[in-house]
């Protein structure tokens, strides 16, 4: 899509309004982690005063289409949210205010390096109405983060997180990356137990995975370092699952556990397949019907939201320039998102919900793979949902890519 979206003719009652995800995205890092494979850059602090306008003129780019909606959440990621300054977080919060109807009870996610949050920076984050606060711990061992090529130590952690409590931060997730090259259980074990001790609501443990373009499948495939083992992985999460579900942390998607009532309402919006909208470098949407992509490089996005916006000014309407590219999804993609991405969650597909949403049952589609899944023990069907089991956890993504759609099919 090149050109904006038309409002609509009437507004919705504010009750009635659907509801739409925010993204706002900053690639700017102080390093480069060497498994990092997002949109994210170093060595570009330069162009930091040029963003922040751009990133606010996107959203009165938005602003007409966006009109219909109401924000549910505002998921500011990255790069490194956290480095940016209190007076261009205050100048983001004026746009958001300015061109979206949010939500008194906004869910504000924004996540952030342990090595940047001042206990001054968190309580004006707090201020401006950021409060949820995501923090990429990875490790609590000083050889891993090493390894991790990330800047921070683990009592930088433990310092950090007691900041942001007495910011008054009383939803907090915290990061963590299992299954590192050479780690044992008992390692992985050991940052678990830490982590814990620190309380944080909610809890993101990702198995690592070496991304073709990082520096660290450059290290891996030149035999430099190990490919990490997927079986003590697998034996580190299924310890995992375990572990947290005794701390009280309940798991709803394949990685992420909360306490009650704090699963991360924004990301909930990816796995069920709903709208949002996503602004700055490299952020990608699911709005209107569309996937769309922004430039990558921020020095062209700049360039391309702020061409868009003096044409707005001249004549009322205007290319959105910023948009590297987007498609429509056929049905047969829709249906496949939807499957894959709500089998993520441990609530699993409503069958029932599947069927009025697309008009058709999730049998008649995938029938020969919910039988066959089901016969391995990897899929089973429980009070209307379809969900993965505890095996099925593990070797998810074979399920998942039976899900996808015969690309020679019509």
């Amino acid at each position: 899509m090149t050109t904006e979206p038309a409002a609509p003719v009437h507004d919705a009652p504010a009750e009635g309004k659907p509801s739409l995800a925010l993204y706002l995205h900053t690639p700017f890092c102080t390093s480069k982690c060497g498994y990092c494979d997002f949109n994210s850059y170093e060595g570009l602090e330069h162009l930091v005063p040029e963003y922040t306008p751009a990133l606010v003129r996107e959203m009165e780019l938005w602003a007409p289409a966006a009109r219909r909606f109401r924000v549910d959440t505002i998921f500011f990621g990255g790069g490194t949210p956290s480095l940016t300054s209190l007076d261009d977080m205050a100048a983001v919060v004026r746009g958001l205010e300015a061109n979206f109807d949010i939500r008194p009870d906004v869910e504000w996610s924004l996540e952030a390096n342990p090595t940047e949050l001042s206990r001054e920076h968190l309580e004006g984050l707090r201020a401006l109405g950021v409060n949820r606060l995501s923090m990429g711990v990875q490790s609590m061992h000083e050889d891993e983060l090493k390894m991790l090529e990330r800047q921070h130590s683990p009592e930088r952690v433990i310092q950090a997180v007691a900041d942001a409590r007495a910011a008054g931060f009383d939803n907090m997730n915290l990061d963590l990356i299992f299954g590192l090259i050479d780690q044992p259980l008992e390692r992985w074990q050991e940052t678990l137990e830490q982590v814990i001790a620190l309380g944080p609501e909610h809890l993101s443990c990702y198995a690592l995975t070496v991304e073709p373009g990082t520096a660290l499948f450059y290290q891996v495939s030149k035999g430099l370092l190990n490919a990490p083992d997927p079986d003590v992985a697998a034996d580190q999460y299924e310890w995992t699952r375990d572990r947290l579900a005794a701390a009280g942390y309940q798991q709803y998607e394949i990685s992420n556990w909360s306490k009650p009532g704090h699963q991360c309402r924004h990301n909930l919006v990816y796995w069920r397949a709903e709208a949002y909208l996503g602004m700055g470098a490299g952020a990608h949407s699911f709005f209107a019907g569309q996937r769309l992509a922004n430039i990558d490089a921020p020095n062209r996005y700049v360039d391309g939201v702020n061409a868009s916006w003096k044409e707005r000014q001249a004549t009322g309407r205007a290319e959105l320039r910023q948009i590297a590219g987007g498609e429509t999804p056929d049905e047969a993609t829709l249906r496949a998102d939807a499957m894959i991405l709500g089998l993520r969650l441990m609530e699993g597909v409503s069958l029932a919900e599947f069927a009025m949403r697309f008009g058709v049952t999730p049998e008649a589609i995938f029938g020969p793979v919910i039988e066959r899944y089901t016969r391995l023990g990897l899929l089973e069907t429980v009070d209307g949902r379809l969900r993965l089991t505890a095996r099925g956890l593990l070797l998810s993504n074979e399920v998942f890519t039976d899900l996808l759609p015969d690309p020679d099919e019509d």
